[in-house]
């Protein structure tokens, strides 16, 4: 039976592949001071709560039972805090509150979900030096002999005990590694910063006693860090993509193959591909609807007629269901893509590299005034910069940069630059003859090999 107006049924699944169902009364009226959101477990309770919320007397109720539980929670946390303020405690809360606040509801919520908990668990488990430990504890430990003692970050003082000196010791720990946890890369170690960072900027919100204490992740070393974090530019040239197309078309399994044209076709990330749905082609095969994306915000992307016609032959694999083309999960996909790779002596290509080559592909020969090519052979170091002095135009579409970079959902005209554009010279190589005979055609005329030559160049780059 559908619920009445007001009522939505959300399920999903659990991790034990069980479902869990509850009746959701979503309220945004301006007038309404209580919870937006309110989930029950049958339809009788979400029914009597929504009249409720519409009588003054009921919602005058609701409010009083919302300030009970709050002032419930705030007693229940300063009883089971009990002076507890390690970053530990307040990493847990952080990820109660702002992480696991949202239903699981698509594959992709679930992965960054536990994403996030792996680096909050990471941290928390890293040991480093003990700077504020006294003799006399060290003596009562029995190891006042050691003149380095160690301890989980997760057991630090918040309030006293983590200051920049000690986020530098973090840094250095991780990068260096020890015999519990190998070493990671630089720009790991800026990513756990980040989530340190983030548990800071929620203490006020958890206890406003915590207010006065600075974020120490603001103030640690740069330099321990500076020049490290190195911005992957791979790009697959044309005798690479050549062989990867051979290596994909060649797996036993065509959804492989399938998942990795769509991104060089349209540079769609691999979340996006994976759990592609027919009913995401919009217009007659015109654009692709992405309704949640890496940056939480929905976006179209723009097919050209490759992509169009490629889209137009592809079938749903004969097991997938929901309206999907593929059954791979993504833990699933990356695995069997990685081994692949591993296994035919192509380690080096990622998954990500196949949507920058599409990317810095179309950059390289769409569009009129093309600002990044022009930036990027100048020597600008910011593009915004570039067209703030030189151009004012706002364009549509893929024939133009801004449609580009529109349909491949980023915001910011610099993170193109800077992490996805390498020109593909060959085109533009190509594209300067071109229009160099065109010019000569225009002034003196062509003889018959150079009127060959330019129609070969037209095709080859309305081909591409």
């Amino acid at each position: 039976m559908k619920p009445p107006r007001g009522i939505q049924i959300i399920t999903w699944t659990n991790a034990d592949k069980s479902t869990t169902t509850k009746y959701r009364v979503r309220i945004t009226r301006k007038d309404f001071k209580g919870k937006s959101n309110n989930y029950f477990d049958n339809l009788l309770e979400a029914k009597s709560f929504l009249q409720l919320s519409k009588l003054e007397k009921g919602k005058e109720l609701i409010y009083s039972i919302t300030e009970e539980e709050r002032l419930n929670q705030l007693l229940e946390f300063q009883r089971d805090n009990n002076e507890n303020y390690t970053f530990g405690y307040f990493a847990n809360m952080y990820l109660n509150e702002y992480v696991f606040n949202r239903l699981p509801s698509t594959e992709l919520i679930k992965r960054n979900q536990a994403m996030k908990k792996a680096f909050i668990n990471r941290i928390c488990n890293t040991a480093i030096v003990d700077r504020y430990i006294t003799y006399q504890e060290k003596y009562e430990m029995g190891i006042d002999h050691e003149p380095i003692v160690l301890r989980d970050f997760k057991n630090f003082d918040i309030r006293t005990e983590i200051k920049p000196i000690d986020i530098n010791n973090y840094i250095r720990t991780r990068l260096k590694g020890t015999r519990q946890a190998r070493a990671v890369l630089p720009v790991s170690v800026a990513r756990e910063l980040t989530f340190i960072s983030n548990v800071y900027n929620k203490l006020i919100y958890f206890d406003e006693k915590l207010e006065p204490i600075k974020n120490p992740v603001r103030d640690y070393d740069k330099s321990l860090l500076q020049n490290t974090i190195n911005i992957r530019k791979r790009i697959l040239n044309e005798e690479e993509e050549l062989n990867f197309l051979n290596l994909i078309n060649s797996y036993s399994n065509p959804q492989l193959a399938n998942i990795c044209k769509l991104s060089l076709l349209t540079s769609m990330r691999k979340s996006e591909i994976v759990f592609l749905k027919k009913s995401q082609i919009k217009d007659n095969f015109k654009f692709i609807h992405l309704p949640i994306t890496k940056s939480g915000k929905s976006r179209e992307v723009y097919l050209d007629e490759v992509a169009r016609e490629f889209l137009m032959t592809l079938t749903p694999a004969e097991k997938a269901t929901g309206d999907r083309f593929f059954t791979y999960s993504l833990m699933g996909f990356s695995k069997v893509f990685s081994e692949l790779m591993l296994k035919n002596g192509m380690r080096d290509i990622h998954f990500h590299d196949l949507r920058r080559t599409k990317i810095s592909k179309m950059l390289s020969i769409g569009g009129n005034d093309n600002t990044i090519l022009i930036a990027k052979l100048l020597g600008f170091q910011s593009v915004r910069k570039f067209e703030e002095i030189h151009t004012s135009d706002k364009h549509n579409g893929l024939n133009t940069q801004s449609g580009m970079l529109a349909s491949q959902g980023h915001g910011s005209i610099d993170i193109n630059f800077k992490h996805y554009f390498n020109p593909v010279f060959t085109e533009v190589d190509k594209m300067k003859k071109a229009n160099i005979l065109k010019a000569k055609r225009k002034l003196e005329g062509l003889n018959t090999e150079e009127e060959k030559e330019l129609l070969n160049l037209m095709i080859e780059l309305q081909d591409n």
